[in-house]
């Protein structure tokens, strides 16, 4: 699996009123899809209702959001883990 990655020019100085402009690398994310998208693709592939997954769904993103928030990094099954991170 590949991620697309875009460089963008930025100032990456840490000195006050110095510039040093360097490329940063950067995830060049997709478009989001829908949360019902995925709830329907996640019952049609499981075989279990879109209520029961529309549930875990929900239960699911607040763990996410609490873990997150709380400096947790997450599973990501297949991926690895993730963090939050603010630009």
């Amino acid at each position: 699996m590949a991620i697309k990655v875009k460089a963008i020019e930025r100032n990456v100085s840490f000195t006050k009123g110095e510039e040093k402009w360097a490329y940063v690398l950067q995830a060049d994310l997709y478009s989001k899809l829908s949360a019902d998208k995925v709830i329907q693709e996640a019952a049609l592939r499981s075989g279990i209702s879109r209520g029961s997954i529309n549930a875990a769904w929900d239960a699911i993103g607040e763990v996410i959001k609490a873990w997150a928030t709380e400096g947790h990094s997450v599973a990501v099954p297949g991926l690895g883990s993730g963090a939050p991170s603010f630009q």
